[in-house]
């Protein structure tokens, strides 16, 4: 008996052993039909599309269509008898309705609600109809297809293994093609973005459709946007500040006021969406021009006023573009503003952010503790920005700043008083820079990737020319004509923390009141 219960015990276990491997290969290929059915989902979700995009490619312009006109873009769908999703022949009509019912309420990233969920723009096909009008055979889909939007939507869905739901579209977020991918690209027709003012705190921006005759262009019918690199979630610039559409331009007009990496989708009224527009900005505190200043900027080698603070020509500090704001006093010195940022080291760099008025914390999705404020706009209290000398002076008994003249070597106490006396009866007085302020510069110069040339020569500018600071930008903060100049110097610079009787070059610093 002993001897049979050992025995019985064995065949259980072996038994057992044998229920788990079957239940191993069971799960394994129950998995593997699984992934096998999405790939061939997938596939045939693909290739229907590229023929959608064909279809719709060919009728690039059906706006405003008229159903009675020949050759009109329903008419051409009508030819090839493609049969509404809402006929009687349609038996699968509730389902497809509980589904974009669904989409709707879930799916907002990808979907857009107002085009298609309006059932009339769908048509309907069964595998018959999908192998006589896409040429794919054996097909287990039933689907239905807006040609408007190019969104193609199956009666079944399939299962995402990895996620463990059900997705019923070709370009579902669990598969990863969004529905960008699927955009008809007509070359034919260009898209530009322009900042039309620049206000500092606030950037006014358009964007426009373009092509050769531009009466041939559709109107803009939204402009989509993702702000930041990593958001997923698409919005509508139509609900920006201030956006306006003027049809006559083919143009959209907006106000950003928050800084960051942008991407801009924009659909026109035949649904057609167009290659994304990326800008990057980075609002910062506009520059505070006093009554004898007046701001300027370069037309090439052409120097030119501003026509108002708002000229989007006077700055730009962009990724795209580091262009610092300049101004000139009716004595003929060069000034730069520096406004107020935070910023962090790190092993890839220096990271810096703009900041607004007198605050302390990014208008991007950083982590505001990791930041700090830059201690030049902390010293004498919180200040939005300050005015440096673009150059070094020229003058030990005064403050004369012009390039290409031979830079002034004299004491701190002269370079105080001459300092303090300039301007000190205006709206802004001025100083000696402190080492914090010049150091600004050059963390500001660190986070664009920028180099500032050591100043190994004895004039304004690098040069013994009156024009020749244009070409010596090597010498400038922001390697172009808009930068300070001469920041890192062969002989010491005179600050508010030299000693009195220390001898070198200076540059006043104006300072709001």
């Amino acid at each position: 008996m002993k001897e049979n219960g050992i025995t019985l015990i064995k065949f259980f276990i072996i038994i057992l052993i044998i229920l788990v491997l079957i239940t191993i290969c069971v799960s394994t290929i129950s998995d593997s039909y699984k992934i096998y059915n999405l790939k061939r989902y997938v596939s045939e979700m693909t290739l229907i599309q590229e023929k959608i995009n064909q279809i719709r490619n060919d009728y690039k312009v059906w706006e405003n269509y008229n159903p009675n006109e020949t050759g009109n873009f329903y008419s051409y769908l009508q030819s090839l008898n493609f049969i509404n999703a809402s006929s009687a022949s349609n038996i699968y009509i509730d389902k497809f309705n509980k589904i974009i019912d669904d989409l709707n309420k879930n799916d907002l990233k990808y979907w857009n609600k107002n085009a298609d969920s309006i059932i009339t723009n769908y048509y309907y096909f069964d595998p018959a109809r999908i192998e006589k009008n896409f040429g794919i055979n054996d097909s287990n889909l039933y689907i239905i297809i807006n040609f408007y939007t190019g969104n193609v939507i199956s009666r079944d869905g399939i299962e995402d293994v990895k996620n463990k739901k059900i997705i019923y579209r070709g370009y579902d977020s669990s598969i990863g093609n969004k529905l960008v991918i699927n955009n008809i690209y007509n070359d034919d027709i260009k898209t530009e973005i322009k900042i039309i003012e620049n206000r500092g705190l606030k950037q006014t921006v358009k964007i426009s459709l373009l092509s050769d005759d531009i009466k041939t262009l559709p109107n803009i019918s939204e402009i989509y946007y993702f702000s930041n690199k990593n958001e997923e979630i698409r919005k509508k610039c139509s609900m920006l500040p201030d956006y306006r559409y003027i049809e006559t331009e083919k143009s959209a007009y907006f106000t950003i006021e928050t800084s960051g990496e942008y991407e801009f989708i924009i659909e026109d009224t035949n649904f057609i969406q167009y290659s994304a527009i990326r800008k990057s900005f980075k609002l910062c505190n506009p520059p505070i021009l006093n009554d004898e200043m007046t701001g300027i900027y370069w037309n090439g080698d052409e120097e030119k006023e501003i026509e108002g603070i708002y000229d989007s020509n006077w700055y730009n500090y962009s990724e795209d573009e580091l262009k610092m704001a300049n101004a000139k006093t009716t004595d003929g010195i060069y000034w730069v503003w520096i406004p107020r940022f935070i910023y962090r080291e790190t092993e890839e760099g220096t990271q810096l952010e703009f900041v607004y008025d007198k605050s302390s914390t990014p208008t991007t999705n950083l982590l505001s503790n990791v930041y700090k404020v830059q201690e030049a706009f902390s010293e004498n209290g919180e200040i939005t920005g300050y005015w440096i000398a673009k150059f070094q002076s020229n003058s030990e008994d005064s403050v004369i700043i012009k390039p290409g003249l031979t830079l002034a070597i004299t004491d701190k106490t002269r370079a105080t008083q001459n300092s303090e006396k300039y301007l000190n009866d205006n709206k802004l007085y001025s100083i000696l820079p402190t080492l914090n302020k010049l150091n600004a510069i050059i963390i500001l110069a660190n986070s664009y990737d920028i180099e500032i040339v050591n100043d190994l020569v004895s004039y304004a500018g690098g040069s013994t020319n009156e024009l020749g600071y244009m070409d010596n930008v090597k010498y400038s903060s922001s390697n172009n004509i808009y930068g300070v100049y001469d920041v890192i110097t062969s002989e010491n610079e005179l600050l508010q923390e030299s000693k009195p009787n220390e001898k070198g070059r200076f540059r006043p610093v104006l300072m709001p009141k």
